[in-house]
């Protein structure tokens, strides 16, 4: 039967594979470029073979290699309190017998949610030999949830699957993830979790396992699994007092206890908040923690356009540490912002403080110290808080020309780092995207295939999330631009929902732009997805409405042949040529040929770059 992807424009996204393929695909399996230069591989291209085994028939065992994965984020601040939620955790823990342990810790933003998960885990790693999961639910957007089924892509990933080889299905990522937790004992934590539907399928098939996850909502679906229930309580006075010590030095709180305590109840039990006021304080070794109390006493009266929630004090405390900033730190505060997700590789964001004329080194240093700005391993991310305030802030103090001139640097970017794992992936490929002539000559930024497409896989929601946004401003010429450069990366990895969902809005972004080579060339792409999947009445959708191309030139005489051939194949797949398909009627295991010509894809060509019919964003 084919495989089925739910349509989907800008919902979330699942990935898979196809995973057994004939010559055609052997490059790719290895990571190598698929323009190689060898008598074999140019063949295989030339016949476009491709090998349909689903990976739930293929025989034999799933021969995943055991991966223990610590996937933990590191530790984010001082943990402090929660001796009860310890505790609690821990009798449930003893109490479990039957099934895998599920948890699920709520309560309102920045409370502290993670950190206590966290540092339950830590305590009590050695229970999980298995490995320490983790993966973020959360989108910056409850209108569009990850997917279950993207989540567990991730977590079969994590757990030793290739990329290449996770399944595509949803029931049948499920009865992978079943069959490799089974037996094992290992830790999975969710965070930011929207909907009990994220969670359901995520539990592990094991006993000796836990399942944590975080939200801001109460997730009582969950009842029907057996989950247990704790939602944290603002911490108490003492322990906020105790953050501050920790911070500032107990001489310092010790001195001024009264103002100390008064600035806990101001901070209202709130760990963010009191860690950002603490750094906010250590900051200015001469001011005193009064100053401190009056400033969020008053700005708690300002803020009063903001609705009162229990986010209320840790947004008035993250504001007082954005007006103490200095005015180079307040703008590439703001910039960062624009970003559609909020987590930023670090060279990122040193080109936004670049643009800005700042030090960057120091300025970003200034926002980490701050707590405004997390740092990773060559990341910089915000607390969902905090990127809600920036963007707040940029609303209030940048003009729209300023917001979309920011956003378009983040989008260029993005494009121009594409291009370069592009031509490290596929380097003889003929493009007809702006940012080629001008980086086909440059020093390549990863030393090998494989190391650009892991750039590629590391910024897949951002990209994805680069695209949606493009799409919604009406910037059509960065749309087709990054699906034609995601090209080797969706050959290789098979992330089929991006690859779908990004070329139907490149294709409508270049037949809006009046750019026939461009939309032949991602019609053509598309057209490989939906061969792979066996779709082929979609795939014919896609190549039976390309655009007249220009009579003249290497480059229309190519593309018009890969789309009558593409055509043809999928006519073959459907039967509409006559002949009937069998699709349904194979074994488990039997191979099932489609040649097609692929040369407009991947063939070893030095064509130039086309560069006509090109338009600025914006």
């Amino acid at each position: 039967m084919p495989r089925s992807v739910e349509p989907s424009v800008t919902g979330e996204i699942a990935t898979g594979d196809i995973a057994a393929r004939g010559a055609a695909n052997d490059v790719a399996r290895t990571g190598a470029p698929i323009t190689r230069h060898d008598e074999a591989s140019d063949q295989a291209r030339t016949a476009g073979v491709l090998d349909r085994r689903s990976p739930g028939n293929l025989p034999g065992r799933l021969d995943v290699v055991p991966v223990v994965a610590h996937q933990l984020p590191p530790p984010s601040g001082l943990f402090v309190g929660r001796t009860s939620e310890l505790n609690r955790m821990e009798a449930w823990h003893r109490e479990n017998s039957e099934r895998a342990l599920l948890v699920a810790l709520t309560g309102s933003g920045g409370i502290g949610k993670t950190t206590l998960a966290c540092h339950w885990l830590r305590q009590h790693e050695r229970r999980f030999p298995d490995g320490q999961l983790y993966v973020d639910a959360g989108t910056r957007s409850a209108e569009h949830p990850i997917a279950a089924a993207e989540l567990l892509g991730r977590l079969l990933r994590a757990l030793g699957v290739p990329p290449e080889r996770v399944p595509l299905e949803m029931a049948e990522r499920l009865s992978w993830y079943r069959s490799i937790t089974a037996g094992r004992s290992l830790s999975v934590l969710v965070d930011n979790v929207v909907s009990t539907a994220q969670v359901r399928p995520l539990l592990p098939e094991s006993a000796t396992s836990t399942l944590l996850v975080t939200s801001r909502s109460r997730l009582v679906g969950l009842t029907m699994e057996g989950a247990r229930f704790m939602e944290l309580a603002p911490l108490n006075a003492e322990d906020v007092v105790h953050i501050l010590s920790r911070k500032l030095g107990r001489s310092r709180v010790s001195r001024e206890m009264g103002n100390a305590r008064l600035l806990a109840k101001l901070c209202a039990g709130s760990p963010l908040a009191a860690t950002e006021i603490s750094a906010w304080l250590a900051a200015r070794p001469h001011r005193s923690l009064a100053h401190a109390a009056n400033l969020v006493r008053e700005q708690r009266k300002r803020l009063t356009t903001l609705p009162r929630s229990e986010d209320f004090a840790a947004h008035s405390v993250v504001d007082i540490c954005y007006q103490g900033l200095s005015p180079q730190a307040a703008t590439l505060y703001r910039r960062l912002a624009q970003h559609p997700r909020g987590d930023l590789p670090v060279a990122l964001t040193h080109h936004l403080a670049g643009i800005e004329g700042s030090d960057s080194e120091r300025v970003l240093a200034e926002l980490r110290d701050a707590r405004l700005l997390g740092a990773g391993e060559q990341r910089y991310w915000f607390h969902d808080l905090v990127l809600a305030h920036a963007r707040t802030m940029s609303l209030g103090e940048d003009s729209p020309g300023v917001r979309r001139r920011t956003l378009h640097s983040v989008i260029d970017w993005y494009i121009g780092r594409a291009v370069e794992a592009d031509l490290v992936i596929t380097p003889r490929r003929p493009r007809f995207g702006r940012h080629y002539p001008s980086r086909a000559n440059d020093w390549p930024v990863w030393d090998s295939p494989e190391s650009a497409l892991d750039w590629f896989e590391r910024e897949r929601g951002n990209l994805r999330a680069v695209i949606i946004e493009a799409h919604h401003n009406q910037w059509d010429e960065p749309v087709w631009q990054l699906c034609e450069a995601m090209w080797g990366f969706f050959f290789h990895r098979k992330h089929y929902r991006d690859w779908i969902d990004s070329h139907r809005l490149g294709i409508e972004a270049a037949s809006r732009l009046g750019h026939p080579l461009a939309e032949s060339r991602l019609r053509c792409q598309l057209a490989f997805a939906y061969l792979d999947l066996e779709h082929f009445d979609a795939a014919m959708d896609v190549c039976l409405p390309a655009p007249r191309l220009p009579e003249a030139g290497w480059d229309s005489a190519e593309l018009s042949t890969t789309l009558s051939e593409l055509t043809s194949a999928a006519r073959r797949g459907s039967g509409h040529d006559g002949t009937e398909s069998n699709t349904s009627d194979e074994r488990p295991g039997e191979r099932k040929i489609i040649r097609i010509s692929s040369a407009a894809l991947s063939r070893d060509r030095v064509p130039r770059a086309e560069t006509s019919g090109n338009h600025r964003i914006g």
